[in-house]
């Protein structure tokens, strides 16, 4: 059963969703804020939630150098509400919490979050559907919400979902209801999902790493990692230690595999110590190895890559060449 909200009253949900100031919403063009009175659903912002589930600086356990005292964790408190969520992008924390399904620090922020999506129009530079991914199915949200004229078409995916309905919401009428279908039906008849990766699931591991074309392809990539810390589905990370006199706290940040230092061994032997080596890595890692582990892609199709790439690399230009193996 679909909802339905005016338009006008989406101020006075938010407000009701923040009643805990946990609100968390679209601050513009750049990244999620805390609810200060607007919110901006146009485009796509340039940073996804992931830095909600996996933040650029997250405690782990505070110690003492004393022998026989036993390390204390830091698990995460708090609950939030993120409204405005970009369907990829949670389709992009499904994928994260495959690898994650173990991490008590990742888990609980995953219990902790509501996740509300509203469905865009796509950019140019988007290409989610190619990688599989469906809006419509809101894969990883708790509420879908289709813009549509004055009004807002809601969508309950999961039971916490439907506790956070709008008092004003109605029920959906049939041509409300008939408006939602058209659209998804619409949007699925355009959507094209790319064939490279039943190919790529069966091209085997080694002449796929060994083929020719990744010295061409990785000479203009700068190794500057922009593209990891914007995309959604990256996840690696460095963990340290930082100790004053005898008390510490060991905290997790993020890194990049794009990174010398990333694989760089306590010996100093260095797997990766060439740009060729850690470019080939990174989309063999999202477009073979996750693929072949989990049966899709390390990527929903966000273009945050494409878009912010400093040397012009296309990540297509590169799928390509992998399809041809």
């Amino acid at each position: 059963m679909r909802w339905v909200l005016p338009r006008k009253d989406l101020e006075s949900w938010l407000v009701f969703l923040n009643r805990d100031e946990n609100l968390i919403v679209p601050d513009g063009s750049q990244g999620f804020l805390k609810y200060q009175g607007k919110v901006f659903l146009e485009g796509k912002p340039r940073l996804s939630i992931k830095e909600f589930f996996l933040p650029w600086r997250e405690p782990l356990l505070s110690f003492e150098a004393i022998p026989g005292v036993i390390p204390t964790p830091c698990l995460p408190t708090g609950k939030k509400i993120i409204f405005g969520v970009l369907p990829c992008d949670a389709k992009a924390i499904t994928l994260i919490a495959r690898v994650y399904e173990k991490d008590l620090h990742f888990q609980e922020r995953l219990r902790n979050t509501v996740l509300i999506g509203v469905i865009r129009k796509k950019e140019e530079s988007c290409f989610c559907t190619a990688m599989g991914v469906d809006p419509f199915k809101g894969e990883g949200l708790d509420i879908l919400v289709l813009p549509k004229d004055d009004i807002l078409l809601i969508e309950p995916l999961t039971p916490r979902g439907k506790e956070l309905l709008p008092e004003g919401a109605r029920e959906a009428s049939t041509e409300e209801e008939n408006l939602y279908n058209e659209a998804m039906e619409s949007f699925r008849k355009t959507a094209f999902v790319s064939p490279l990766w039943e190919k790529l699931k069966k091209t085997e591991l080694l002449p796929l790493y060994e083929a020719p074309f990744w010295e061409e392809l990785s000479f203009p990539c700068l190794n500057c990692g922009v593209c990891t810390y914007l995309c959604p589905t990256c996840y690696c990370f460095d963990v340290q230690d930082e100790v004053v006199g005898a008390k510490g706290i060991r905290v997790r940040l993020p890194d990049s595999c794009m990174f010398l230092l990333y694989s760089q061994h306590a010996s100093g032997h260095n797997p990766r110590k060439t740009p060729l080596a850690r470019f080939r890595n990174r989309f063999m890692h999202k477009f073979k190895y996750y693929l072949d582990e989990y049966g899709e892609p390390l990527c929903v199709g966000c273009g945050r890559c494409n878009d912010a790439c400093p040397a012009g690399i296309n990540l297509w230009d590169i799928l390509k060449a992998m399809g041809e193996v």
